[in-house]
């Protein structure tokens, strides 16, 4: 059995496809195994994976999403614990080798997250260093709700078992089915932050979900529903834990979708909020949140 499986989603990606498999070749822990899913390419990307042979396991579905791939690939994973690429980003050669060091120190816990630094070109990644290695520990992914690092779900290993216990990913075509998958494990022991070195390089371009503004909408409302509906462990003692990195997450998209323009989900996403923020208000939020949409909306148009 590998130490991980590497999962990677693909779709129509076959011009960055390559660049990603061969960041996963270059790395300096062995112990691992590929498993690419391709969800109904319509490109070159049958092609190129045919060119790896035996080095990547190739599973082939109907475009079904993200989502739904990922969790073919945590069905096939041989590995202990499955590490997840996107098919548009880049692991420095070390990001393995650092998630196995946050393995051994640590006692093995369920989660394992890594920092990510965001490129456009992949020479921007070139001043990357390998260490110091710096990890913080937790007694599960919840346990973090107070912690003041960015949360980078794209970058994550997680013990295969658990994820099959808690059913994966979410198959709706939503951009925050990997923030429902860290909140459903939230309460399953042993959570470990990578500080140091920087294990992800994370791809922004024009067409990545991130920038997907109806999917952060719908996502966010989703998260909110699941939450309401009692679908997230942990109960009444670990609800402030939870809502404190769910309600972070909905001021961060109102901001974002009122930027571009989105006053109506913005508003849509503070109301649906107000039931949470009473539990723990966030006053300057707020208090300060429709000023802003109704300044936003006085503002002349260019």
């Amino acid at each position: 059995m590998p130490l991980f499986s590497v999962v990677i989603p693909t779709y129509n990606r076959a011009s960055l496809l390559e660049e990603t498999l061969a960041s996963v070749f270059a790395q300096t822990l062995t112990d691992h195994e590929v498993i690419v899913v391709d969800d109904g390419s319509t490109d070159g990307t049958p092609a190129l994976l045919a060119r790896y042979g035996e080095r990547v396991r190739v599973f082939r579905q109907d475009n079904a999403g993200q989502g739904v791939a990922r969790n073919l690939g945590i069905r096939e994973a041989r590995g202990e614990y499955v590490a997840f690429l996107d098919s548009d980003d880049l692991w420095p050669p070390w990001t393995l080798a650092a998630f196995q060091q946050a393995l051994q120190e640590h006692g093995r816990p369920t989660l394992v997250m890594g920092r990510a630094r965001s490129f456009q070109s992949p020479g921007e990644l070139s001043d990357l260093e390998s260490g110091p290695f710096v990890a913080r520990s937790f007694a599960d992914y919840l346990a973090s709700a107070d912690a003041t690092f960015i949360r980078t779900a794209c970058a994550v290993a997680v013990r295969t078992e658990a994820l099959r216990r808690v059913g994966g990913f979410s198959a709706k075509r939503i951009s925050s089915e990997d923030y429902d998958l860290l909140y459903r494990l939230g309460v399953e022991p042993g959570f470990v932050y990578v500080e140091s070195p920087v294990t992800l390089g994370y791809r922004q371009h024009a067409e990545s979900s991130s920038r997907d503004l109806d999917r952060g909408y719908e996502g966010t409302l989703f998260l909110l529903s699941q939450e309401g509906h009692g679908r997230y462990p942990g109960g009444a003692a670990r609800r402030r834990e939870r809502l404190a990195m769910l309600l972070f997450g909905l001021r961060h998209v109102t901001h974002w979708l009122l930027e571009h323009g989105r006053r109506r989900q913005a508003l849509t996403l503070y109301a649906r909020g107000l039931r949470f923020h009473r539990a723990l208000p966030r006053w300057r939020y707020l208090l300060g949140f429709p000023p802003w949409v109704l300044a936003k909306s006085l503002r002349p148009r260019r």
